[in-house]
């Protein structure tokens, strides 16, 4: 019965319709001090007329930037591109979320080999380690003031088990061991001796270990990224925040087709990008249902004197039976994630357990009581010697989910866009866990557009068609929603 109603409640909320990007959010603590050239940059008039207009400056949308101006092609040559942001530069997920680099390919291998195949399965696999590897050397490319600032490190990333997360954990690790022969990460379990002696956990049945994982501070290094993009490619690209797109029409004309409206004026454009993640289906209202925001609650949390510095080479998550709770109609996931600032020794941590209708929203310009209780009060259940609250900030964040959890990418077509016209592609849904698909997932999208060629190595699930697109849906998306947690 309670399955019942967390099933309902949950359909219900996918498919309301979805809204702008707050203009009042929370405060990430990622995201200060504000960068002090790019937070709010943006033309003293904004341009008529560009070639590319990419729809939101997260990681996704700053990849595809990147990759267009760095296309040495004729095709690309002299393109104009023009990133439209709602809001401050890279103050969507990218700029709220738990600064991870780790793989979430090895914990879902078994359900991708279900679902869409081994063969894909592997190429997932591959795929979100050369996301890891290519920022690994996107930031050795920044200068060295930025390149210290983004505090990149390589960690071991362990991952807290209940006993049956922990037996499925060494089927996965078996699994992939015999089918995946060459690869950059490590993954294997331990045991929970292991676990509380290398990883500090308590109340675990033991752990998984990623090795090769990374931890780094993702809003300075796309703010730096963004920045070189201004420098170096000035009359050619620009940055429009605090900018909201709240129309997109399909004019017919044959040069510049598309017509975006915003309160700074309209600009027109040969081709729109969308990489707007949670937010997708406000300028794209057929994805309701099939594309829709997931709220996640962040936190930087002091640890207390006892807990050890060990986040040069460590991060964590935890997995746990999620819990829904009909009467309260509060809902947790069961999954924890977590980094420690090897400079401070604060705890970055993000986890859920809030009400459903607080969960499932765009409206990030608040952290319900019960998710700032329940982070507030994390430290100690999954961590020794650590202190229930020390010195603390709580912020929250949109994700975007999709109904068969995997992105969505690819051109949309007028039954996908509601509008006339080809020249609309879109990059999102990553469920989560973009940090190790939206580098390259930008590169691929940028392909798509200029030379209408998918990248070597793109995992063709993720793309997207009419026929994958008619099958997605707010039911499909609700029992899966269920079954995940």
């Amino acid at each position: 019965m309670d399955h019942e109603d967390l099933r309902n409640q949950v359909l219900e909320r996918i498919s309301l319709p979805v809204g702008p990007p707050s203009l009042h959010p929370t405060t990430s603590a990622w995201q200060e001090p504000p960068h002090p050239t790019i937070a709010t940059v943006r033309s003293a008039e904004l341009p008529t007329e560009t070639d590319i207009v990419i729809i939101g400056s997260g990681i996704t949308g700053c990849s595809t930037a990147y990759h267009l101006l760095h296309d040495a092609s004729a095709s690309a040559a002299g393109l104009r591109i023009t990133v439209l942001e709602a809001r401050n530069a890279v103050s969507g997920a990218t700029g709220r979320n738990g600064g991870h680099l780790m793989s979430d390919s090895d914990e879902l291998f078994a359900e991708h080999v279900e679902t869409v195949g081994k063969e894909q399965a592997i190429e997932i696999l591959h795929f979100t380690e050369a996301n890891i590897t290519r920022l690994a050397q996107l930031v050795e490319e920044l200068d060295p003031a930025d390149h210290a600032a983004v505090e990149l490190r390589t960690v071991t990333h362990a991952t807290g088990l209940d006993a049956d997360q922990y037996e499925a954990a060494k089927s996965v690790a078996a699994s992939i061991k015999q089918n995946v022969l060459q690869r950059n990460l490590g993954f294997d379990v331990t045991s929970k001796e292991e676990a509380v002696k290398k990883y500090h956990f308590k109340n675990v049945a033991g752990a998984s270990q990623q090795a090769g994982a990374a931890a780094l501070w993702p809003y300075r290094l796309f703010t730096a990224v963004f920045s070189s993009l201004l420098r170096n490619f000035e009359g050619r690209f620009t940055l429009e925040t605090n900018t909201p797109v709240t129309g997109i029409h399909h004019t017919g004309d044959q040069s510049l087709p598309y017509s975006l409206e915003t309160p700074r004026g309209t600009i027109r454009a040969k081709k729109v990008i969308h990489c707007t993640n949670g937010y997708s289906a406000h300028l794209l209202p057929r994805l309701t249902g099939k594309l829709w925001p997931f709220k996640g609650t962040m936190s930087r949390q002091a640890p207390g004197p006892l807990f050890p510095r060990v986040g040069h080479h460590v991060a964590w998550s935890l997995v746990t039976r999620g819990h829904y709770d009909a009467k309260s109609q509060e809902f947790t996931t069961g999954l924890y994630y977590a980094q420690q600032n090897a400079q401070t020794g604060d705890i970055w941590v993000g986890g859920e357990s809030q009400k459903v209708k607080d969960l499932l929203t765009h409206n990030d310009s608040f952290v319900s009581d019960a998710a700032k209780q329940n982070i507030l009060s994390i430290l100690p259940r999954i961590w020794e010697d650590t202190e229930p609250v020390g010195d603390s900030q709580v912020w929250s964040g949109i994700m975007g989910f999709t109904s068969d959890h995997l992105p969505v990418v690819g051109r949309l077509t007028p039954n996908m866009s509601g509008r006339t016209g080809d020249g609309e592609w879109i990059a999102a849904g990553f469920s989560g866990h973009g940090m190790d698909k939206c580098w390259l997932t930008g590169e691929a999208v940028a392909s798509m557009a200029i030379h209408g060629k998918i990248p070597d190595g793109f995992p063709s699930c993720y793309l997207v068609d009419d026929e994958r697109f008619d099958r997605m849906s707010a039911e499909q998306g609700a029992q899966g929603f269920v079954s995940q947690f």
